[in-house]
């Protein structure tokens, strides 16, 4: 099995399309519905935002211009309801991005400019579904589960860098919830009723990444038919978060090492820099001391980064929260799933915390998502718990070794059969699921004697 379950794994994922452009609404629903998500539609404003206000979507396709009801009206509403947790991204043509700007001010978590191909949908899409949690459904340090003493001091910490404008680097590995904490430092900021404008550089293409996060002017390059903001005049007067900064190469370090110290950003193809008034917050994890070493990164730029630095150590380290986090997210997909479960056993409380979670709070989470979907009683047992750990060594024992009564063996086999039957045995959506390509689901399903039934 691959090592963890991806994040944006499709398996049960939710987008409502609000767009009253038949051609764009049925061109995003088969896209979409062929990458395995749940897709509904509509060409009605009205219809769109009673279908949204019943909290049922993850992510929402929201056109900004519609007759009757503009996309910012309906986008306003939402953001009025604190229970709504889907995220938002507009679809907007050339002439209205300021129209989108506004919109990621109000809420909305990324926009799409027409017209826009199939991959850049798809990217669009899976990095609103990636994050660490749904933070739109809280607003404060409470979505900082953990009743550990360092959970208190990274409390602390943040509440204390929030008041201030300093850049911040926050470091630690993969899962961590580097995202959630940066997003939390900016809501208890003077900035709150501003932008935060995330930006994976990891995912950013290395020939376009001036551009993205400086922005164009009009015929600057080939292809470049409109002008348009970049994320830095986005984020103006609110937070910008680079994620996986370490990835972003030398030439445009040296650009953000200036933009950094003057506060003005280069658009492409212009000749003189635009004012701009971002909070800085950039997050790694990488050790940038090897990258540096390696000439990868430059010193210069680490230190005007790390004025405030935040390391966020990984779940093993901080045992004393695996389960309060664990209870939340039994809390929350519960409600979300209509699940029968209810509570863990014991024994399932042993198991999570004896686990070394590998892939973190995201590892967590997802094994969470998993049980409520597949388990039919109310007590979580030890065979209903199944780990993806990354490397080896990471398996935890999931039975009580004294008894010996269930193996790995048969709570693999049991995991696949529960997520046959959920998944009403297609291979596709079940592999997505599991986090499996179809060949190893069908070569498991041979090896453990699982017939295909409909």
């Amino acid at each position: 099995m691959r090592g963890q379950v991806k994040e944006a794994a499709n398996k049960s994922r939710k987008i409502l399309i609000i767009d009253d452009e038949e051609a764009i609404r049925d061109g995003c629903r088969q896209i979409l519905t062929r990458k395995g998500y749940h897709v509904d539609t509509t060409g009605e404003a009205a219809k769109g935002l009673q279908m949204a206000l019943k909290d049922s979507y993850d992510l929402i396709l929201l056109d900004v211009r519609m007759p009757k009801m503009s996309g910012m009206d309906i986008l306003k509403k939402l953001k009025e309801e604190n229970n709504i947790s889907a995220k938002v991204i507009i679809i907007t043509g050339y002439g209205t991005i300021p129209l989108a700007v506004e919109a990621m001010r109000y809420g909305a978590f990324n926009f799409l400019a027409k017209p826009y191909s199939a991959a850049e949908l798809q990217e669009a899409v899976s990095g609103a579904l990636k994050g660490d949690v749904a933070y739109s459904d809280e607003k404060d340090l409470s979505v900082l589960i953990g009743s550990s003493d360092y959970m208190k001091e990274l409390k602390d910490s943040i509440k204390r860098i929030a008041q201030t404008d300093s850049t911040v680097l926050i470091t630690g590995v993969s899962g961590t919830g580097k995202e959630l904490v940066a997003r939390t430092i900016h809501q208890l900021s003077r900035r709150a009723d501003k932008a935060f404008i995330p930006v994976d550089c990891s995912s950013l293409a290395e020939n376009l990444m001036e551009s993205e996060l400086f922005g164009h002017v009009k015929g600057a390059f080939s292809g470049a038919t409109e002008s348009r903001e970049g994320r830095f005049q986005m984020a103006d007067k609110g937070t910008l978060f680079l994620d996986e900064i370490s990835n972003i190469n030398l030439n445009i370090q040296a650009k953000l090492l200036r933009v950094i110290q003057e506060q003005e950003v280069p658009r492409v193809g212009k000749s003189s820099p635009e004012k701009v008034d971002v909070r800085l917050i950039a997050a790694t994890n990488k050790d940038i001391h090897v990258e540096i070493e390696a000439g990868k990164f430059r010193e210069d730029l680490f230190y005007r980064l790390s004025v405030v630095p935040l390391d966020i150590k990984p779940l093993k380290e901080r045992k004393a929260d695996i389960l309060p986090i664990a209870e939340h997210y039994l809390d929350f997909y519960q409600k979300k799933y209509k699940s029968k479960v209810r509570c863990l056993s014991e024994e399932a409380k042993k198991s999570l915390l004896s686990y070394k979670w590998p892939g973190n709070v995201r590892e967590l989470k997802n094994t969470i998502e998993r049980l409520c979907v597949l388990s039919d009683h109310e007590t979580v047992n030890l065979s209903d718990i199944f780990y993806y750990g990354q490397g080896e060594g990471a398996k935890a024992p999931v039975v009580d070794s004294s008894s010996g009564s269930i193996t790995l063996v048969d709570v693999e086999k049991e995991h696949i059969e529960k997520a046959l039957k959920h998944f009403h045995y297609q291979i596709n959506k079940t592999a997505k699921f599991l986090g499996i390509d179809r060949k190893t689901l069908r070569i498991k399903m041979r090896n453990y004697n699982i017939k295909t039934e409909h």
